[in-house]
């Protein structure tokens, strides 16, 4: 295949993606501050005023919740609370022995005093429209993974994350210097500056802006230098982004062939033909089961557990969730480690590490927590959003040089069709 035939495949996958990577580029200038936004935004649904009395058990306030709402379970219970941080319980609706269909709940969630116990509020889907400081944040998050077009946008935009993972290797490739037919006509003599005609010396144009410049080559460098530059990063936004829009279809196939990496899907087995809606150990015994046999993994496996997060149950699976914080996490900040246990007996299930165990699990959590800024604080948090800039640059000085391109070739064209009519 020749070199022309790669400028082609850059170019018309370039086109393609333009509009979906500059969206998604400026939206996750955004989403790199998520959770400090959100926060600031909607600080009166996450917050109560400090209080000298103690909290509530997260059991008892589980049993609140449902009392407040019979209709519904409550399958996920957060573990790791602040002193003044609103108790949430996400609710899934029973179903009606009446109709043998699932109740219609007026919410998705409700929230609690975590001092008291009392009702603060309900929370339900606001929708993309009006937009509102309460939904803000999602319809941003909404464009950047989907173009808020649902299942469409999610195909749509894991095609052009596909794209851009191969196109990656394209552009790196299309960088490098043309190789010569002939020798060059006027060698110079031994030892006189044969290494600035080498391939690294000839390579390093290309990462380099000429300024001064006229606009069209300010814009070639821009786009040349730039992609280079932050190749690596690009790679991981491209790919990490299969993984989240093309997870069944490319990203696990893929994964699991080259690093034999398990489906969590199935993990740590398959889902039953019925789900469990619930199980027959009591939440709060349920806990002293996590806490024992994550215990004894830890110790067997040489993990240090550092703190608990959250204890949910799958009923799909019919299973217990245990997560914890502990030493195999990318980021103290957010938990990973996880045992499952079945709901009905207790008996262990399934360890999951998100390192050092399998290879593909672990480049996989470091893709997932470096494309949404989960390591190393506020200072990656600036560089991706950058990142998400330099995304937007690449691809309107893309489509800024095809035009101009475009337009020469056409000014030349008209050129050769005139010339035999003026002779």
């Amino acid at each position: 295949m020749t070199r022309h035939f790669w400028v082609l495949v850059h170019r018309y996958a370039g086109l393609y993606m333009a509009f979906f990577l500059t969206v998604a580029g400026l939206t996750g200038c955004v989403l790199a501050f998520f959770h400090e936004l959100d926060n600031w935004l909607n600080s009166d649904l996450y917050r109560v005023e400090l209080s000298d009395q103690a909290m509530l058990d997260e059991f008892v306030l589980r049993d609140q919740a449902l009392a407040l709402e019979p209709h519904a379970y409550i399958n996920q219970l957060m573990l790791s609370r602040e002193s003044n941080r609103v108790f949430e319980a996400g609710l899934t609706p029973r179903t009606d022995p009446a109709t043998g269909k699932p109740y219609e709940l007026a919410y998705q969630n409700l929230r609690l005093d975590p001092y008291t116990g009392g009702l603060l509020g309900y929370g339900k889907d606001e929708g993309l429209w009006p937009l509102t400081r309460r939904n803000i944040l999602r319809v941003i998050y909404s464009l950047h993974y989907s173009l808020a077009l649902d299942e469409v946008g999610v195909w749509l935009f894991g095609i052009a994350a596909l794209i851009w993972t191969v196109d990656c290797f394209v552009a790196c490739y299309l960088t490098f210097p043309v190789r010569r037919k002939s020798p060059h006509p006027n060698p110079l003599p031994e030892g006189e500056g044969t290494t600035s005609r080498g391939f690294w010396s000839r390579w390093a144009i290309a990462w380099k802006i000429k300024w001064p410049a006229s606009a069209f080559r300010l814009n070639f460098d821009l786009h040349r230098a730039g992609g280079l530059w932050t190749w690596l990063m690009l790679f991981v936004f491209a790919w990490s982004s299969v993984g989240f829009n093309l997870s069944e279809t490319v990203y696990q196939p893929v994964m699991a062939a080259l690093f034999d990496m398990p489906d969590l899907r199935q993990f740590p087995v398959p889902n039953l033909p019925e789900p469990r809606p619930e199980p027959r150990i009591a939440w709060r015994e349920a806990h002293a089961f996590g806490r024992r046999l994550m215990a004894e993994q830890a110790q067997a496996a040489h993990v240090r557990v550092l703190a608990e997060e959250a204890l949910a149950y799958q009923p799909e699976k019919g299973m217990f969730l245990y997560v914890v914080k502990s030493d195999r996490d990318l980021s103290p900040d957010h938990a990973g480690t996880a045992i499952w246990f079945d709901g009905d007996s207790g008996r262990f299930g399934g360890l999951l590490l998100p390192t050092g165990e399998n290879l593909g699990l672990t480049l996989s959590m470091w893709l997932f927590a470096l494309h949404m800024a989960k390591v190393w604080g506020l200072p990656f948090q600036i560089f991706v959003c950058a990142m998400g800039l330099v995304v937007a640059m690449l691809s309107v000085t893309g489509v800024y040089i095809w035009l101009k391109k475009r337009s020469a070739a056409g000014l030349k064209r008209q050129s050769r069709n005139r010339l035999p009519s003026e002779q």
